[in-house]
């Protein structure tokens, strides 16, 4: 079985990784295999991305929403301005 190591940890290991540390000496430091500490960084740059991802689908969202109620209210419009020309 994994050992498991909790978030403070890994933040602490990531936090000096991230500081400029190498991933070698880092996980040699704490007693961890380099392995470990790379698949850690992973994690965080595909959760980071995730998010990412996310809020830029969020805008889109909106911008499709207000693209749609624009064309919906210029088509209501037309429709009204439309029956009172047809009479002749």
């Amino acid at each position: 079985m994994a050992k498991r190591y909790d978030k403070a940890f890994k933040e602490e290991v990531l936090g000096k990784v991230r500081s400029g540390g190498k991933v070698r000496e880092v996980a040699a430091s704490y007693g961890l295999s380099e392995m470990t500490v790379r698949t850690w960084l992973k994690r965080e740059v595909t959760a980071s991305s995730d998010v990412l991802t996310l809020s830029r689908l969020h805008r889109e969202n909106e911008a499709l929403y207000r693209l749609v109620g624009q064309l919906v209210y210029e088509s209501s419009r037309e429709k009204k301005g439309g029956r009172g020309q047809r009479k002749q």
